[in-house]
């Protein structure tokens, strides 16, 4: 199963985060916010610390991402 969320929900969850901060501490603030389908996209991210929100941007994997497929042909994720 795909972990995903919106940015608007990422966002919002990481609202209060002081960075940098580490994969765990952003789960956590996921989970604080109520929000286990963030948490869950969170938990997929690689272990390291991010430095900002556009870091964490970069690693999530949301609901309305087009990826390039190895072939070259854009395909919906999801």
């Amino acid at each position: 199963m795909s972990a995903y969320t919106t940015r608007e929900r990422l966002r919002e969850c990481l609202k209060e985060v002081d960075f940098p901060a580490s994969k765990d501490e952003l789960v956590l603030a996921a989970r604080e916010r109520g929000d286990e389908i963030t948490a869950r996209a969170l938990r997929a991210i690689p272990p390291v610390d991010y430095a900002n929100v556009t870091e964490v941007v970069g690693s999530v994997r949301f609901e309305d991402d087009t990826r390039v497929d190895p072939g070259g042909a854009r395909r919906s994720e999801g």
